[in-house]
């Protein structure tokens, strides 16, 4: 009886152990579906992967382009990865250092300073000339991808930063659309008694936020032209400070309890954001029924630099590591020029660069969508914006910025000390010393 009672349990063991393997294997397959997907079997078919980030609505559409790919271009077969912004930076730096990265990579306009300071991080694009039409692009929007004489990437869209405010929550306070440093400051003090914010974003934009009062206050750029830090203790305490006084006098939310649905709901009446952006931002809030108003960048009078940046919104690359160079330039080209794809992506990353996408797109009503109008806006202030520093994007410095200025904001320094140690640990960020 008793070695049958320990059969029993022996045999009641092994099943628990084969059900949890089994659930196990099972799970880890699942989470492999959310962001790596294989279209094809078919063993005749070369095999190229791409990669990009995104929501959920840049996810469908661009599995539908590449479906569309296929079909055109049957002896192509094209794996993918995707997923959300949060952590896909850290996870391309692993798949870039490894050379794990994708063929055809949707990449971020820092990432060329980054992974191919020389030129040789991403295959020359120039190379390809044979496969993707180039002559769609102006030089100058060339020499956005360009890193020592190599065309490491192809920008998708121009980017820069646009304000879009709830006009329904401004009415009910009896607020103007802001223009200046100063009106912001005022529809602090009309909002506050309600607990209410007039501005949400995230930590990046605050920093840019920032960077731009400065500069303008100032008037000298708080970066070197080759990334390198120029702001002074004395300036990063004005920094400081004008940021603590924005939380406090309700101007801008604290970036730990900025959430999207709050600006959906009237909490916070206006967001800064990328004209890439628009669709969460000004379509979505639309959709809620509210009436949404674009402002115009907020300055200080007399001031000699605007503070404000334009960029690539994201870029097209070729990993440098491919061995189906030509298979991924034909991806490439039809992810920038093909109407099919383009008619796909409409505006959700911006308004095309390529003179063949904006053609196809005139005929489907570019005009009248957001994204268009913000970036006439942007064309109209074109004369005094810089083409953005790719450190001023990086994810360390400002994290670097983020951690230090909290021991101010929240009392735990002084802030000639955290200015002092900000400014250090930025350096340090930019240096790669730890």
């Amino acid at each position: 009886m008793k070695e049958y009672r320990r059969q029993r349990i022996a045999m009641l063991i092994l099943i628990i152990l084969i059900v949890a393997g089994s659930v196990a294997i099972i799970v880890k397959l699942d989470e492999a579906k959310v962001n790596t997907v294989s279209v094809t079997d078919r063993q005749d078919e070369v095999r190229i992967r791409m990669s990009w980030w995104g929501n959920d609505g840049r996810h469908k559409y661009t599995m539908e382009g590449v479906d569309v790919f296929h079909m055109k271009n049957p002896g192509i077969a094209v794996d993918y990865r995707y997923g959300e912004w949060n952590g896909y930076e850290k996870r391309t730096k692993v798949w870039m250092e490894s050379h794990t990265e994708t063929d055809v990579m949707q990449i971020n306009y820092a990432w060329l300073d980054q992974y191919s300071p020389d030129g040789n991080g991403f295959y020359d694009l120039n190379k390809l000339a044979d496969y993707i039409d180039l002559d769609n692009f102006t030089e100058e929007e060339k020499s956005y991808g360009m890193k020592n004489g190599k065309l490491n990437a192809l920008p998708i869209a121009m980017n820069s930063h646009t304000f879009y405010y709830n006009q329904d929550v401004l009415d009910k306070y009896g607020l103007k659309v802001p223009e200046t440093w100063d009106d912001l400051l005022n529809m602090g003090k009309a909002m506050a008694p309600d607990g209410k914010y007039v501005l949400g974003m995230s930590k990046k934009q605050m920093f840019l936020l920032l960077l731009s009062y400065y500069e303008q206050t100032y008037g000298k750029q708080m970066f070197s032209q080759d990334g390198g830090l120029v702001i002074d203790e004395e300036g990063m305490t004005f920094i400081l400070d004008f940021y603590k006084r924005m939380i406090d006098e309700h101007v801008s939310c604290p970036i730990e309890l900025f959430e999207r649905s709050k600006y959906m709901s009237g909490e916070i009446a206006g967001a800064m954001c990328w004209i890439s952006d628009t669709k969460i931002y000004c379509d979505g809030l639309a959709e809620t029924g509210a009436k949404v108003v674009r402002a115009s960048y907020p300055k200080l009078n007399g001031s000699k630099l605007s503070g404000w940046y334009i960029k690539p919104a994201t870029m097209w690359a070729i990993s440098a590591d491919t061995v189906h160079p030509e298979e991924a330039a034909k991806l490439l080209d039809y992810l920038l020029n093909d109407p099919d794809m383009v008619k796909l992506q409409q505006t959700e990353k911006g308004v095309p660069v390529s003179s063949a996408a904006i053609k196809t797109l005139s005929e489907e009503g570019l005009s009248e969508t957001n994204e268009y109008k913000a970036t006439m806006e942007l064309n109209k202030n074109i004369e005094s914006l810089n083409l953005m520093i790719p450190n001023m994007e990086n994810e360390k410095i400002i994290d670097a910025f983020k951690v230090g200025a909290d021991e101010y904001i929240f009392d735990k320094q002084s802030v000639e000390e955290c200015a002092r140690n900000t400014l250090d640990a930025m350096k340090k960020a930019i240096s790669g010393e730890k």
